[in-house]
């Protein structure tokens, strides 16, 4: 009965070694070198200017988290559209339910002012 399995066990098993040699080979074999200026933070080849516990908006955060929710309806629409040639007046119900949902929201973050660059809060 095992005998069906040998092979994946023993890619299963490679595999798993494998990546527990690359994670723990240069930690075993990397040459350590504590020196101050390693320990601060790279700033695109320029010294640090300021506090690391500076605040900062964001707004580009809030942004790419909306472009994503809305980027995922795209990528939902693909299946559909093969769904459409199997049945095509419930595809098209579905697809207008699914956007009247995602447009009630984005209506909703739109009256929330989330679009609004120049607030300051959130």
């Amino acid at each position: 009965m095992l005998e069906k399995y040998l092979g994946a066990i023993i890619l299963l098993g490679l595999g798993a070694g494998i990546g527990l040699l690359l994670i723990y080979a240069p930690i075993l074999l990397a040459p350590r070198r504590n020196l101050p200026f390693k320990r601060t933070p790279y700033e695109s080849g320029m010294d640090p200017v300021g506090t690391t516990r500076q605040r900062f908006s964001v707004h580009y955060y809030k942004v790419a988290m909306l472009f994503t929710v809305f980027d995922v309806e795209l990528a939902l629409m693909y299946p559909w559209v093969t769904f459409f040639r199997e049945n095509p007046p419930w595809a098209l119900g579905l697809l207008i339910s699914f956007t009247l949902i995602l447009a009630v929201g984005y209506i909703y973050l739109l009256r929330m002012g989330v679009f609004d660059w120049s607030r300051k809060e959130l």
